[in-house]
């Protein structure tokens, strides 16, 4: 029961992200309509001169001092066969803290095994804002 209440309320966060981002072409700042309510969320993401999104080494190091890696219990984000992961990813408005990061098995973070976790979130979290076929995804 608290599976499929957290399924929906993740499924309509979703589908309000991507309308928000279609609608106005950004994701809605925290705390504006359409915005999830979720600390683990802060809009837009902050970009270089290149159009890529920034991302925080110090967020890393945080991370893994507050969650050791699974595999050596050494607290450095430099894991054998592990990756840090945002939860909700930068793309879709994740926020760049320790709050939203998690340890997940490369097979499964870098789409070498029968998961795809990053290609998925997209879709599931709305980003990128162009059409998604569906069919072509493993």
């Amino acid at each position: 029961m608290v599976t499929r209440l957290f399924v929906t309320t993740v499924v309509a966060t979703a589908l309000a992200l991507a309308a928000a981002a279609e609608a106005f072409g950004a994701l809605p700042a925290p705390g504006a309509p359409g915005a999830p309510d979720d600390p683990r969320y802060c809009g837009e993401p902050e970009r270089d001169g290149r159009g890529r999104i920034k991302r925080s080494r110090l967020a890393l190091r945080e991370f893994a001092q507050q969650f050791p890696c699974p595999a050596t219990l050494e607290r450095t984000p430099s894991c054998p066969g592990w990756a840090i992961d945002h939860v909700i990813p930068m793309a879709s408005g994740g926020c760049d803290r320790s709050l939203n990061m998690q340890w997940l098995p490369l097979g499964i973070k870098s789409c070498a095994g029968s998961l795809c976790k990053d290609r998925w979130e997209r879709i599931y979290h709305g980003a990128p804002r162009a059409p998604v076929d569906l069919k072509g995804t493993p």
